[in-house]
């Protein structure tokens, strides 16, 4: 069974500017007890706690939908508003199923979060040392403004002693970064490569799918810089 020791783990070099746009706050009661444990050669495991109701917002109807990283992108009151939320319903909806955000977002912050502490990553929480719980509150594509289209999410990550059940350190994150654009001039009304509300008929299954992968990274990111920057 493991026991803490004081003892400094091994930290990373100095964090580097990861994201274009990244704002991230404290909460209140953030626990930061690194410095009192060897994380090397222990096992971590990541327990992540998936958002009930991703969002895609829109600014026309913005509600969460059942599924991951879906939304209804509902009528105004003509009916071909409501025919293009329909149809970019359905399409995101396929890019969904192609997309396992929860998925990409656990294994890229279970292997950068035992890189950093020197642990050794597991997929069984009942049988690790330390497990890293991640419970993200909301998530997804704000295509409201004009001229970009920005990721957002609001988690919170509770590293845990799993001996004692200790937390050995917590952190509420909140982010925002702008869309890395992913329209390739395929249709000459998203000038700036970005999907926004206005042009949300035109906007593919691919397109939605590379939203997707990108918002899984993002928030990974978001998370992983908070930790490695606490070791520092």
């Amino acid at each position: 069974m493991f026991h803490p020791v004081v003892s400094r783990p091994r930290t990373a070099s100095t964090l580097a500017a990861s994201l274009a746009i990244l704002v991230v706050t404290s909460g209140c009661g953030g626990h930061n007890h690194l410095s009192e444990y060897d994380f090397e050669s222990h096992s971590l495991a990541l327990v992540y706690i998936a958002p009930p109701r991703p969002m895609l917002l829109t600014g026309w109807y913005d509600v969460a939908a059942n599924d991951p990283v879906t939304a209804v992108v509902a009528a105004g009151s003509g009916v071909a508003k409501e025919v293009s939320g329909r149809r970019a319903r359905a399409r995101l909806d396929s890019a969904t199923a192609l997309v396992d955000v929860a998925g990409l977002m656990s294994r890229r912050t279970l292997d950068r979060t035992s890189r950093y502490l020197a642990a050794h990553p597991t997929a069984n929480p009942r049988g690790a040392d330390f497990v890293l719980e991640v419970n993200v509150h909301n998530s997804g594509i704000d295509v409201r403004g004009r001229n970009a289209a920005y990721l957002f999410m609001s988690a919170t990550a509770v590293l845990l002693d799993s001996r004692t059940g200790r937390e050995i350190w917590s952190f509420d994150v909140d982010g925002r970064n702008r869309l890395t654009p992913f329209l390739y001039g395929e249709n000459d009304r998203v000038p700036t490569g970005a999907i926004t509300a206005a042009v949300l008929s035109t906007v593919s299954v691919a397109d939605f799918q590379r939203a997707l992968e990108q918002l899984a990274d993002f928030s990974s990111n978001a998370i992983t810089d908070r930790l490695r920057e606490a070791l520092d």
